[in-house]
């Protein structure tokens, strides 16, 4: 029998990678700040976790620019809360330290419709998909409404 984990994230997360990688601008802020490319996976408006195509140490401090459908032009701080290396790539998971009240609600209305959406489907509810919902942008799920 397999036992679930109780969740004790503070806000609602949302997966943002599933056919489709969204990527992120992501600035390490150390004594010489610099650039990395880097695809966001998941996304509350505690934090996120990302791929990063450097290796990256924890605690670092860092700087995001979301352009994902739906949440475009949001300026997140935040530092690294934990590390996976493999390879040349790093998972992060991040940790913000600075997000503004906006751009919180408006990450949050895009985890609790993915919550709700997903909550839905798993009691087996037909036509669950509609054009106003935040999430959406970034549904790739293969009953969603086209447009």
């Amino acid at each position: 029998m397999t036992t679930l984990k109780a969740d004790k994230r503070k806000h609602k997360r949302a997966p943002v990678v599933k056919d489709l990688a969204e990527p992120v601008e992501l600035f390490v802020m150390d004594a010489s700040p610099k650039e990395m490319p880097a695809i966001l996976t998941n996304l509350s408006a505690g934090g996120m976790s990302m791929v990063v195509f450097a290796h990256v140490k924890g605690d670092t401090k860092l700087k995001i620019c979301l352009n994902v459908p739906g949440l475009e032009g949001i300026e997140l701080e935040g530092h690294v809360a934990w590390t996976h290396p493999k390879g040349d790539t790093t998972t992060i998971g991040v940790k913000f330290s600075h997000v503004s009240h906006e751009s919180a609600k408006r990450i949050n209305s895009i985890a609790e419709a993915y919550q709700d959406c997903e909550l839905k489907i798993s009691f087996g509810v037909k036509d669950v998909c509609f054009r106003e919902c935040p999430y959406h942008p970034l549904c790739h799920k293969p009953y969603r409404l086209k447009h």
